[in-house]
């Protein structure tokens, strides 16, 4: 019922690697499956016997990859929305992309909404259909993951509601929930369409089914449980019923924020940050219920003693009641690989899993 699962940063592959993510790497599938197969080799050599890739954080199923995958349009969901809406590409050799520009920050009617009808006719949809039919014509042995997926498993993913407004708005949405409500339900119902629009569009396109959704919620921790009830579980609960079992994703401490989110319709996995109360989620879900966690980032750091990383882990499985728990986590740049690697070895030894590679 224990699983671990681990990826490497852009940061500690280009410190560590030498490694670089030019805007190639992001707009070239060939290019990134290349250079992807490298970073994987080197992955492995680093870490033989442990479950840790090279893979988005917490977006890829290690059980779903295949060698032959080449992801097209492999950027965070949020920032090709945002592209569609005019922000612009921002492309760093040693850290990962981001977007300049908040389309929508001086939104102040929805009248003032782009027309969803215009979503796919954007020339980066275009661009990215074009890249499909290239590589699908160039390379048949291939087998495309298209935007918004991450391997062959069906599971679409995408930022959250709050974590989407927030990047297409900046800061304003904050003030906008609380000023007029109305617009902020406008803005939170057409990024629901605009993802649903894409991912159905992109899931056709690749003939790849979509079976479930990874919401990242991650800015949800910044609002009350109040704000979340009314401007995040209502559309949350809409993918979840459009595209299927939701997973759901809330950054850091969310303890404040698991009884609304509990409300939230086909949910079946909650993806939480460290400081999470686990017994909490048990209480409201049941020991049956998937549980994913991240370990406290400040127990990987330089010079944590072994000692408090294990008591973390007691402390999780004890509050865990032996239901399906994924612990996952990104190494960082700063992190001290040794006491990453203790929570592997440390359930190994309890046998809860065996230390190997998927890939």
């Amino acid at each position: 019922m224990i699983k671990i699962e681990a990826s490497v940063s852009k940061g500690w592959l280009h410190k560590y690697g030498g490694f670089n993510f030019t805007d190639q790497y992001y707009l070239d599938p060939v290019f990134r499956w290349d250079l992807d197969n490298k970073i994987n080799r080197f992955i492995n050599e680093k870490f033989p016997s442990y479950a840790i890739y090279n893979m988005e954080a917490n977006l890829v199923q290690a059980k779903y990859v295949r060698v032959n995958h080449v992801l097209v349009g492999a950027i965070q969901p949020n920032m090709i929305l945002a592209t569609i809406l005019g922000a612009k590409f921002s492309f760093f050799e040693d850290k990962d992309a981001d977007v300049l520009g908040r389309p929508l920050e001086f939104i102040s009617n929805k009248k003032d909404l782009p027309s969803l009808d215009s979503i796919l006719d954007h020339h980066l949809v275009k661009d990215l259909e074009k890249q499909m039919q290239v590589v699908s014509k160039t390379h048949p042995e291939f087998r495309i993951i298209p935007p918004f997926f991450w391997d062959e498993s069906g599971r679409a993913t995408i930022h959250g509601i709050v974590t989407t407004s927030l990047k297409l708005t900046g800061d304003n949405i904050m003030i906008i929930m609380m000023s007029d409500p109305d617009l902020a339900h406008a803005i939170h119902q057409w990024i629901v369409d605009a993802y649903v629009i894409l991912i159905s569009h992109f899931s056709e396109l690749a003939k790849l089914p979509v079976t479930s959704v990874h919401v990242g919620e991650c800015a949800g921790t910044m609002i009350s449980s109040e704000l979340y009830e009314d401007f995040v579980v209502p559309y949350i609960s809409q993918l979840g019923n459009k595209l299927g079992a939701v997973r759901l994703h809330s950054c850091g401490i969310s303890d404040h924020l698991i009884n609304a989110i509990s409300h939230i319709q086909n949910l079946k996995i909650i993806d939480t940050g460290s400081g999470t109360s686990i017994g909490k989620i048990r209480e409201l879900m049941g020991r049956d219920f998937e549980i994913n966690i991240a370990p406290p980032m400040e127990l990987l750091m330089d010079g944590i003693p072994r000692t408090e990383i294990i008591a973390w882990l007691n402390q999780t499985l004890s509050e865990n009641q032996d239901g399906p728990l994924q612990i996952a986590y990104h190494m960082e740049t700063d992190y001290d690989i040794s006491n990453c690697l203790v929570i592997h070895d440390e359930l190994a030894k309890r046998g809860l899993i065996t230390n190997m590679r998927l890939y």
